[in-house]
């Protein structure tokens, strides 16, 4: 059981992580100022610093919270199918809508400083990729043990590589991008099954 210090410390989080976000999709990264997470949640700036180290720590906090929950709502379109090739095309799809009407998002890539936060999709996205790869790859290969091991990690990885470049720069509807992956992966998840 957790002791109430240990709550307290979570919680605290949990709400400089509901300012931090607020701030960022209100004004972007340029927007987000240690000094105003630390007053909307009633704390002083240094205890913001103290939480996350500096600027970038807050923002990589953000979007790896918001990945789990994204991640949560990507591994149920998963989870919906018994076949892999259709929970592959559901989860694409369904990765590509929730990212279009993300407000994280959209502040990431198009609002005051998103030179900055688009890295965390790009070139430095590796905390995302990582952690989004993590979680996929241990939900498929629990909801579809009868693929390899080694097939279902290089077709997440190839998977999420191109859902990250449609958020980044959108090109077709999400269906037919899902379609696309699905089409291309199909194959090569069928042909893998033990």
């Amino acid at each position: 059981m957790d002791s109430f210090a240990e709550r307290t410390k979570r919680r605290l989080r949990d709400e400089l992580l509901d300012a931090a976000y607020d701030a960022i999709v209100a004004g972007g990264y340029d927007g987000l100022r240690m000094a105003e997470v630390g007053r909307r949640t009633g704390v002083s700036r240094q205890t913001v610093y103290n939480e996350f180290g500096d600027k970038w720590g807050v923002l990589q906090a953000v979007a790896a919270r918001e990945t789990e929950r994204f991640l949560v709502l990507v591994n149920a379109a998963l989870a919906e199918h018994a076949d892999p090739i259709d929970g592959l095309r559901a989860a694409v799809e369904r990765a590509l809508l929730l990212a279009s009407d993300n407000p994280l998002v959209k502040a990431a890539l198009s609002a005051p400083g998103s030179d900055q936060a688009s890295q965390l999709l790009t070139t430095r996205g590796q905390q995302v990729l990582e952690l989004s790869h993590q979680r996929l790859d241990a939900h498929v290969r629990e909801n579809w043990p009868e693929v390899a091991a080694d097939d279902v990690t290089t077709c997440v990885d190839i998977a999420l590589r191109v859902v990250l470049s449609h958020i980044v720069n959108p090109g077709a509807a999400p269906a037919v991008v899902a379609s696309q992956v699905a089409k291309v992966l199909g194959p090569f998840l069928s042909s893998s099954r033990r």
